[in-house]
C-alpha cells in the first residue's frame, strides 16, 4: 500500500517569491526603480509571476528578473517560449531591449544636443501615425511627451 500512495502521490510544485515584484503580484515605482526600469516599465501587473506573486525556480533560472521584453501583453506561447529559452524567443528579447535603448538614446540626442522640444519630437515619431482619428493622435502624443519628459528628468 506504501507503494502505491507513493506512487500516486500528489507531487508539490515549489515555488518562490517572485523576485521583480516581491510577491505582490503588481510592479510599483519602487520595484522599477530597484531594478533600474524607469524607462522601460510601467507600474501594473507583474509580468514575471502573472500576478500571482510567485513562481518557480525555474523561471527565476531561466529568465532575468529585468527582461524588458517579458511584458503582460505577451501571448502564453511567446511567454512560454521565452521562459524556456527558446533561441528565437531570446533574440527578439535581445532586440526588443537594443530598439528601447535605441529609443531613449535617440531623444536624448534630439533634446540635448539638437535643442528640440518635447512637442517637436514627439510630432517626429508619431508622423507615421497620421492615420489615426484626431482623438487617438492627440492621446498618443501626450503620452509620448510624458514618456520623453521622463527621458528628458532622468538625465537633467
Amino acid at each position: 500500500m506504501a507503494f502505491f500512495s507513493w506512487l500516486f502521490r500528489r507531487r508539490k510544485k515549489t515555488t518562490v517569491t517572485c523576485p521583480r515584484c516581491l510577491g505582490k503580484g503588481k510592479v510599483d515605482l519602487n520595484d522599477i526603480k530597484r531594478l533600474k526600469m524607469e524607462l522601460k516599465w510601467a507600474p501594473g501587473r507583474c509580468a514575471y509571476c502573472n500576478g500571482v506573486g510567485k513562481v518557480a525556480p525555474e523561471m527565476v533560472a531561466n529568465v532575468a528578473v529585468d527582461e524588458a521584453y517579458l511584458t503582460t501583453d505577451l501571448t502564453n506561447r511567446v511567454r512560454m517560449r521565452l521562459i524556456n529559452k527558446d533561441p528565437e524567443a531570446v533574440m527578439r528579447a535581445a532586440s526588443h531591449e537594443q530598439s528601447m535603448d535605441d529609443f531613449i538614446e535617440q531623444v536624448r540626442r534630439l533634446y540635448f544636443a539638437e535643442n528640440r522640444s518635447t512637442e517637436e519630437i514627439a510630432t517626429i515619431y508619431l508622423q507615421s501615425g497620421l492615420d489615426m482619428d484626431h482623438a487617438t493622435y492627440i492621446r498618443e502624443k501626450k503620452e509620448l511627451i510624458e514618456y520623453i519628459n521622463r527621458v528628458v528628468a532622468k538625465d537633467a
